[in-house]
């Protein structure tokens, strides 16, 4: 049966009709449909609503102005035309507030559920089947802060519903929209602790009002919209996952379909095909202009992860072409998507396409028409799947005059009357235990699938033929009736179903054993999760937990606890061996940590931990561990270069590591390094040096590169310095973190560095083969020259012999005439009675 309603108006005023085809499209009352209605309406026209109850009745719903005020009035029609709430039936709303927009579900268990908004409120009312209101005779009113605006309904359990609905504030044609469900009961009461948000990311139109709602097949719902949450002038496709209890399944304001940037996302739709655990959603993909467009498609696991990439699936490629999408649905293996396709500015034509759930066209063509005629197509509605096909209805002005359409489309995508060789198979199903829903239950055979009526007792159509017929809900094991035979036109009765809960429980099994120690095994804990039980004498032990997979642990004191972890336990179903050995805990535990040292550079090696009678250095990286007895220490660090630290009262647990004793020890000591050069940054050998500081007094030869005392304290340095009874040279500097170095300067060729009786020069020095060597004595004695290669070598030996007091030239070629000196730095000692002088010499060129 397809019960089809519409508004006309050829007396001038909006009157509703209702009309029934049988499953071959004939109709089944009088041409044009039952008036149901010709009471006054406004010269305009507000959304309204049908449903079909469990008796196969239909229910309307709408708003005119029979007493002067726009008020909601519902009628409950049956099969045979028979008004049953009245002529004129049951007036929702009876005040002067704008009451518009009503829309009504009907329950399980056979109410009828409605909801309008009136002014800035939302009023429900439940009726019964014979008409009685069950919420009040003004039902219920649901208000704000805000403006609460478009209701939508969805039947869940048995009597209750779920309502979508907005909160608006700001101008009403700019509003602020926030999208909010709640559950309620039969009695009107809201069930969830709070209404669940869908999304407050706001950016939601005021034109964008009815979103796609569908059930997931566990009474919670999938809804879809699109909006421009970052006011970028794009639009994009959302979609959330609600689950019965009110619970956000997808992540919060929703998932986005597509991440392709610069484009409009528009006009979502949703598809589930029976029994599937991923949605499908359907949008128009247009360019900013709006001027191109084509239609798009997205894969979602039940979770909310996207399963055709980040920017979707193409269906129908961004053209100039105008295609707009109209609505989706599922059959029991696969979906359809039916669309608007331009033929001319003002004519369109009907189409559709069959897609499988990888996102393929299951029709050969990709898409076939429901109506091929030019015209204009609006207002347009598809059935869900139903005997192998849909049926498609909308408003058509292809005579002029606007009239209603109907087409049914095949599973296989041909159009035409359904040949009628089938016959039903009946039956009853029984839930035996468990808190299931019988309506739930979907009864299978063949590609044909149905649900049963509140008392489990079901019809489903199909063709002739022999089937395998299955029952299946959520929590129970499948039933199965094989070898069904259908004959034309003829039912095949007592089909029926005992469905058993599938167990929500299962056991573990297992034995405990110790492996010494004084316990007693029958103390011992064993969990998993809240679940807990503790062994016989022999060890041996079972407990009743949750089907799922579990960590079982085993703890005794004085034992080291023990994890099996992973443990899967079966609906009904025994795990065994799971089974431990626990073993004493022992007696010693440690303390670990690091040292860091701040405010300079040194050793961490160097470092030394000690607690109690132990101690240890940490590694490169600073780390350290000590074994200890269980107790409690005080922790020492301590370091050459810095102050001792404590940690006190430090607990040591057997068997167990006590973490994060760390030190940071602030550097105050340091090595000083002292150097001497010359006036040219080349060192100079043999300075004696003589250093004050805080701690007193350092004195030392410079035999080396350098002079190092270690492990000085931070602070200012003063000395001087002497070589070969020079002048003494000043130094001082300030050793820290960033310094440790103290340089004596000496000037080689400066009268004050030199011995008290004699002077010695190389001029010019850097040096070329035309430098001269000067020497002047304050005393006769004996002279030599020696020269060497900076690194101390001895190359020439010149000996001048007695040499009068006085001054005195030689040219530096007298010290190469046997070797030639390449360019670099020597030494030139110079030798008077035993003491010498030595010069640095820069060589030039040869």
């Amino acid at each position: 049966m397809t019960l089809i309603s519409g508004i006309s108006n050829e007396t001038g005023n909006y009157d509703v009709r209702l009309q029934r085809l049988d499953s071959q499209g004939n109709e089944l009352w009088t041409n044009g449909g039952i008036l149901i209605s010709s009471n006054e309406s406004m010269t305009w026209l507000t959304d309204w609503d049908m449903a079909a109850d469990v008796n196969n009745h239909c229910v309307m719903t709408w708003q005119d102005i029979r007493n002067g005020n726009n008020n909601a009035y519902a009628y409950r029609i049956s099969p045979d035309g028979t008004f049953v709430w009245g002529p004129n039936g049951i007036a929702l709303s009876n005040n002067s507030e704008f009451n518009a927009s009503p829309k009504v579900t009907c329950t399980a268990a056979g109410n009828s559920v409605f909801a309008w908004v009136s002014g800035d409120v939302i009023i429900m009312q439940k009726i019964n089947a014979a008409g009685a209101k069950q919420w009040g005779d003004n039902g219920i009113t649901l208000s704000s802060s805000v403006s609460l605006n478009w209701p939508q309904l969805m039947p869940v359990g048995t009597d209750d519903i779920v309502m979508k609905y907005f909160e608006d504030s700001g101008p009403p044609n700019a509003p602020t929209r926030h999208v909010f469900a709640q559950r309620y009961g039969p009695t009107g009461a809201p069930v969830w602790a709070s209404p669940t948000v869908i999304s407050d990311a706001g950016g939601i139109s005021a034109w964008t009002q009815i979103f796609p709602f569908i059930n997931d097949g566990s009474d919670g719902f999938y809804i879809a919209w699109h909006d421009d949450r970052d006011n970028n002038q794009l639009a994009s496709v959302w979609v959330q996952h609600i689950s019965s209890t009110g619970a956000v399944l997808f992540a919060t304001n929703g998932v986005e379909a597509t991440t392709q940037a610069g484009m409009n996302h528009y006009y979502p739709y949703l598809a589930l095909p029976a029994g599937s655990g991923d949605v499908y959603v359907f949008w128009n993909e247009m360019n900013g202009l709006q001027s191109q467009k084509g239609i798009f498609g997205q894969k979602f696991s039940s979770t909310g992860t996207k399963q055709w990439g980040n920017t979707g699936m193409v269906f129908i490629p961004v053209s100039a072409n105008q295609v707009l999408p109209l609505g989706a649905g599922g059959s029991t293996t696969d979906m359809i998507v039916l669309y608007d396709e331009s033929l001319t500015a003002s004519a369109s034509a009907l189409k559709a396409m069959r897609i499988a759930p990888d996102g393929s066209f299951v029709w050969a063509g990709n898409s076939v028409f429901v109506s091929s005629v030019a015209s204009s197509k609006v207002h347009t509605v598809i059935n869900d799947f139903q005997n192998n096909q849909w049926i498609i209805s909308w408003e058509d002005n292809r005579n002029s005059a606007s009239d209603i359409y109907a087409q049914n489309l095949l599973l296989d995508g041909t159009l035409g009357v359904w040949d009628p060789q089938y016959g039903t198979i009946q039956g009853q199903v029984t839930l035996n235990g468990g808190s299931g829903n019988v309506t739930q239950v979907v009864v299978t055979a063949g590609n044909q699938s149905t649900y049963p009526d509140p008392t489990g007792y079901y019809v489903l159509n199909v063709l002739v033929g022999s089937y395998t017929v299955t029952a299946s809900l959520a929590g129970y094991y499948t039933g199965t009736v094989s070898n069904v035979v259908v004959l034309e036109d003829q039912a095949t009765t007592g089909v029926d179903f005992l469905l058993e809960p599938i167990p929500t429980t299962g056991f573990i099994e297992g034995n405990v054993s110790l492996s010494g120690g004084t316990g007693d095994v029958t103390q011992t804990l064993i969990t998993a999760g809240t679940h807990s039980t503790y062994p016989d004498a022999s060890g041996d032990y079972s407990f009743e937990t949750e089907v799922g997979v579990w960590d079982v642990e085993a703890s005794l004191a004085g034992y080291t606890p023990q994890i099996r972890a992973g443990v899967n336990v079966l609906p009904g179903g025994t795990t065994p061996d799971i089974d431990f050995v626990l073993s004493p805990l022992p007696t010693t535990g440690y303390i670990q940590g690091t040292v860091s040292l701040t405010g300079g550079t040194a050793d961490v090696t160097l470092a030394t931990v000690s607690a109690g009678d132990q101690s240890t250095h940490p590694g490169d990286n600073g780390f350290y561990f000590i074994e200890l007895t269980s107790g409690t220490y005080d922790v020492t660090a301590t370091h050459p270069y810095t102050d001792t630290q404590v940690q006190e009262n430090i607990v040591v647990e057997a068997g167990l590591s006590t973490t994060g004793v760390d030190f940071e020890l602030n550097v105050n000591r340091t090595d000083l390094v002292c150097k001497a050069t010359d006036q040219y940054g080349f060192t100079v050998y043999d300075a004696e040096v003589s250093i004050t500081g805080p701690e007193g007094t350092y004195e030392g030869t410079i035999t080396g590169d350098s002079l190092v005392f270690e492990n000085i304290p931070y602070g200012a340095y003063e000395g001087t310095g002497t070589i070969y009874n020079s002048a003494p040279v000043y130094s001082d500097t300030l050793i820290n973190g960033d310094n440790h170095y103290l340089v004596f300067e000496f000037f080689l060729d400066a009268a004050i560095n030199l011995p008290y009786d004699s002077r010695v020069s190389v001029i010019p020095n850097p040096a070329t083969s035309e430098s001269r060597i000067v020497v002047e004595t304050t005393n006769a004695g004996d002279l030599k020259f020696e020269l060497s290669g900076y690194e101390g070598k001895v190359m020439v030996t010149k000996v001048i012999g007695m040499t009068e007091k006085g001054m005195h030239e030689w040219p530096l070629s007298i010290m190469t005439t046997t070797r030639k000196l390449t360019p670099g730095v020597y030494l030139l000692k110079v030798y008077l009675n035993q003491e010498a002088v030595t010069r640095k010499i820069i060589m030039l060129e040869r």
